[in-house]
């Protein structure tokens, strides 16, 4: 797997940008407008030096060779993720990502030259609707990320590279997270990071309260804490957007929480896990959930 940051707009200073993720989205494809009337099929997977040769006889510009050697080099299951503003706030380097995808095809990818868009490979997005903010500089049209200090940051529990082995010893029964050869999909990815932080979560607990108290995968929910005068219930999301761990975990763990209330009367306490601070401040969705909700709830964020 390797991992790429590519742009969601057409244009330039001079002229005006166009926003193109909704219609990438639309398509489901990451796109690049260079060299646009060309069908370069023929060229996917060829080496940088084909394509940058052929594109200097067209008098292509640097910045089209130097990203269409990367776009047309991207292969099934690379990572990829859509940038929406990459200019800095004053002195600050700023990268903000708008969308993450996982490239489909087996052997190849499936590229097709597009009319509304130029050069489109098929994706699998794995999250949309964001505004992640990270203080990087990325403002070409396309980067490969390579840095291990880069990567885990920008890609989280999406990449291969925030794997957790097991710890030797341990009584749970633990999440796979180990990779296996499988066709790229988003399904795929967002299962796996759901584990890895399932995982690191369940050891957190057992640290804190004993192994006799912590249970994985109970009845729906992802990890149960009992103790002597409660129940804390863990309900775990991957997604990089806290509000969206929160929306999509709530209807299941109050659920679940009503049932135990209902056989022991003792207190349950509810707690959503994501990968992302949350934001606590008086007119979030978090503090608004936390006003209405008559029982302990809060959000939790496990991150390697």
């Amino acid at each position: 797997m390797n991992y790429y940051i590519i742009g969601s707009k057409y244009g330039n200073q001079s002229s005006g940008f166009d926003d193109i993720l909704p219609l990438m989205l639309k398509k489901g494809v990451i796109a690049t407008g260079f060299n646009w009337y060309e069908d370069m099929q023929e060229f996917v997977g060829k080496t940088h030096e084909v394509i940058i040769t052929h594109l200097k006889e067209k008098a292509e510009s640097k910045e089209s060779y130097y990203t269409l050697k990367h776009f047309l080099n991207l292969k099934p299951g690379d990572l990829v993720a859509v940038k929406i503003h990459s200019a800095p706030s004053g002195k600050q380097a700023r990268l903000v990502i708008g969308a993450y995808a996982i490239v489909k095809g087996v052997d190849f990818p499936v590229y097709k030259h597009c009319d509304e868009l130029g050069h489109t490979i098929e994706v699998d997005f794995i999250e949309t609707g964001l505004d992640y903010e990270l203080p990087f500089g990325y403002g070409q049209t396309i980067h490969k990320v390579e840095d291990l200090e880069r990567i885990k940051p920008i890609f989280g529990y999406y990449s291969y590279e925030l794997a957790k082995p097991e710890s030797e010893g341990s009584q749970l029964h633990l999440k796979n997270t180990d990779d296996v050869i499988v066709e790229a999909t988003a399904g795929y990815v967002s299962s796996r990071a759901h584990n890895k932080i399932q995982n690191l979560l369940a050891d957190e607990l057992v640290e804190t309260y004993g192994l006799e108290c912590v249970k994985v995968e109970k009845n729906f929910i992802d990890v149960l804490v009992e103790l002597e005068d409660k129940f804390i219930l863990y309900e775990v999301k991957s997604y990089l957007s806290s509000d969206r761990c929160i929306r999509e975990a709530l209807g299941q763990v109050l659920q679940y929480g009503h049932f135990l209330k209902g056989r022991s009367g003792k207190a349950v306490e509810y707690v959503v896990v994501g990968p992302s601070n949350v934001d606590d401040s008086e007119d979030s969705y978090y503090t608004y959930i936390s006003n209405i909700l008559k029982e302990t709830f809060t959000y939790k964020r496990v991150f390697a």
